[in-house]
């Protein structure tokens, strides 16, 4: 990330500089004059009055001084456009510096948390963080936190007065004079005897009293949560189905169904769904609190669940984006590069990927893959040193195979990561001599998969067998070994403030990304708009085409009519001038007697008809005369029929009373 800004800044320099080198040419005066030994060119421009025989109104006197042989420099480029592309005028700048600053602050809050000169940097580091979040809440909290703690301190004591006479019994030797300073006192233990404390944590906290040490330094104990786990764990959860399947097919199930804490663990599950909703539940939960539930009562489980989520920043491995997850990955990537830069080159090289073996080995902290007594163990480190510990086991497991990872290519490279980078620590009793567990002990460590988070369940059900889980590994040596990797908390904030970065700049491409698919899906969707208006104004492109097709074919026909029309327009034109000759030859009538034309107007002369024309008027009349005279004719015959009609009624009456008219009248 540094080389990244490094030249991002020399690119800006070199940018300034340009500017100032642009800035630094002489830059042209009014009279368009300049210094130095260029071509220069004087204009002076004055404006007369116009006169009436439109002369140019402008006189320009042009003076061309001398010039050297040099060419004029080429005006330099806009730098807005170079700029506008490295961002260096956007406001984003000033905040990319305020969130430097801002980080540059936190690795200094970050490095007042331990002692340089010890090798305990998480130690000091996680107790002073959780100090420094317990002083932040309010004075209910602190005093709930505080209330739980004494009675953590009660039940301790309550311990060793029951089984510290005991003690050589035992299998091991328990410190009960330092472990009750611990407990009375952890903070001073911190400042005062951390080496002595962090050499009894990696041989592992007694399991008589490992969840009250749990609990006392996570702070975890609060009796206004317990109380409210009460009300949860009665609440139904959508979560139900998913969490009792999950259960049956986890390989620690087993070890909670012997201490009868089946019921007890889905509680705690189903309650931490219903009290952060946004997580839910997700599958790993389950190996997070396996470990919790077998070391304290329910209650307490769900409260140090709770605040293992919260202050150990574990509620990040499982939400959606899986930010946690990722930081983990990219801090084991650097830490890796950092330890041994051989191997992580190598991985490099042949595309391998932590997120392609290790992302289980963080989300259930090696639960998958380890017996209860490593994880346990694993817990002791994690809950003391916070969850970046979980670090050095990874680390440490990489550099212990680093011989055998350098000798192998992808495939094979990336099953020796996933089933075989764990064998190191399998105890010499269950190898054989090619190198290999021998049957007995992979029969007890055959895998039962139904899903990938299941192993060694069968291992880690064997009671009093040699391949039980507390003797197939070399558990000390595991847990010596990566303690050996120290991790400095400074480091690992400039680590998370690179991974920040990058997790910023990838979510603004993301942004960017997702406004681009929004913009391309309207552009699509106006491109089919405009398709479609193609399509129509493409079909109506054709039926113009098409009508034009028809008029050029009905073209000629109608051509030939135009000009048949023409000839009879000539023809009817021809016969008017006829007539008109012809009117124009007939001589006109003689006129009226003096007396007639006194009387009556001066009519027009008609023209005369041509003879043809004439004689059928003649015919015509004649018929007509004809016709009229037989219509006169029948008009007589019918109206003395009417009188003869007439004649007859009256000589009817008149002969009325005459019996035979009387008999024919009557029929």
């Amino acid at each position: 990330m540094s080389s990244i800004t490094t030249t991002t800044d020399e690119f800006e320099d070199a940018v300034d500089r340009s500017d100032q080198n642009s800035q630094a040419l002489p830059d042209p005066d009014i009279n368009g004059s300049v210094d130095n030994n260029e071509t220069v060119v004087n204009i002076e421009t004055a404006e007369h009055p116009g006169n009436t025989d439109g002369a140019n109104n402008d006189n320009i006197t042009t003076t061309v001084k001398a010039a050297s042989s040099q060419p004029i420099d080429p005006p330099l480029p806009d730098r807005k456009a170079i700029k506008d592309a490295l961002k260096l005028n956007d406001t984003t700048a000033l905040d990319a510096t305020a969130s430097t600053t801002e980080a540059l602050n936190d690795l200094t809050a970050i490095s007042h948390t331990y002692d340089r000169s010890s090798s305990n940097y998480l130690l000091q580091s996680k107790f002073n963080q959780l100090n420094t979040n317990f002083n932040t809440k309010d004075s209910k909290s602190q005093e709930y936190i505080n209330s739980g703690t004494d009675n953590i301190k009660k039940t301790f004591n309550d311990i060793k007065n029951t089984v510290g006479g005991f003690s050589d019994m035992f299998e091991y030797k328990i410190d009960w004079d330092f472990w009750t300073q611990i407990v009375h006192d952890y903070g001073a233990v911190i400042n005062t005897d951390s080496d002595k404390l962090n050499e009894l944590i990696m041989k592992g906290i007694p399991k008589e009293f490992r969840g009250i040490i749990w609990q006392l330094v996570s702070k975890s104990k609060n009796f206004q949560l317990e109380e409210f786990y009460i009300s949860l764990k009665a609440e139904p959860s959508v979560h139900e189905k998913s969490i009792k399947r999950d259960l049956s097919r986890t390989s620690f199930f087993t070890n909670v169904e012997q201490v009868n804490k089946g019921e007890e663990l889905f509680n705690v599950i189903k309650a931490y769904s219903l009290y952060d909703p946004d997580v839910g539940y997700t599958q790993g939960m389950i190996f997070i609190a396996v470990p919790l539930i077998m070391n304290m009562n329910d209650a307490e489980c769900f409260c140090l669940l709770v605040t293992l989520m919260k202050e150990y920043r574990l509620r990040e491995l499982f939400c959606p984006e899986m930010k946690g997850l990722h930081l983990l990955l990219y801090e084991f990537d650097r830490l890796l590069e950092s330890c041994s830069p051989l191997l992580y080159n190598h991985l490099v090289k042949q595309g391998i990927k932590s997120s392609m073996y290790a992302s289980q080995w963080f989300l259930t902290f090696f639960a998958y893959k380890f017996p209860l007594d490593i994880v346990l163990r694993i817990y002791d480190i994690i809950i003391t040193q916070g969850i970046e510990s979980i670090l050095k086991f990874a680390v440490n497991l990489m550099v212990k195979n680093e011989t055998s990872l350098l000798a192998l290519k992808f495939d094979k490279l990336l099953e020796f990561l996933k089933d075989k980078l764990f064998n190191i620590y399998i105890n010499e009793e269950f190898i054989n001599f090619h190198g290999e567990a021998t049957p007995n002990a992979t029969s007890g460590a055959k895998q039962n998969r139904r899903f990938s988070l299941l192993a060694g369940s069968k291992r880690n059900s064997l009671n009093g067998s040699a391949a039980s889980g507390a003797n197939y590994y070399k558990l000390d040596s595991l847990v010596s070994d990566a303690m050996k990797i120290n991790v400095d908390p400074v480091e690992l904030g400039k680590y998370a403030n690179e991974f920040e970065h990058i997790y910023d700049s990838e979510k603004a491409k993301s942004v960017d990304i997702n406004k681009i698919r929004r913009e391309n899906g309207n552009l699509r969707h106006k491109i089919k708009d405009l398709e479609t208006k193609y399509a129509n104004l493409n079909r109506d492109h054709v039926d113009i085409v098409q009508k034009m097709v028809d008029l050029k074919v009905a073209l000629p026909e109608i051509l030939n009519d135009n000009e048949d029309l023409n000839e009879e327009i000539d023809q009817l034109r021809a016969d008017i001038q006829d007539l008109e000759s012809k009117v124009a030859d007939t001589p006109t009538s003689s006129t009226n007697d003096s007396s007639s034309s006194l009387k009556s107007p001066v009519l027009p002369q008609t023209p005369s008809l041509p003879s043809t024309i004439e004689s059928n008027i003649q015919e015509l009349l004649a018929i007509n005369a004809q016709e009229t005279e037989k219509f006169a004719n029948l008009d007589d015959e019918f109206n003395r029929l009417q009188l003869e009609d007439e004649r007859l009624a009256a000589e009817l009456k008149t002969h009325s009373n005459n019996k035979w008219f009387g008999r024919w009248g009557s029929k």
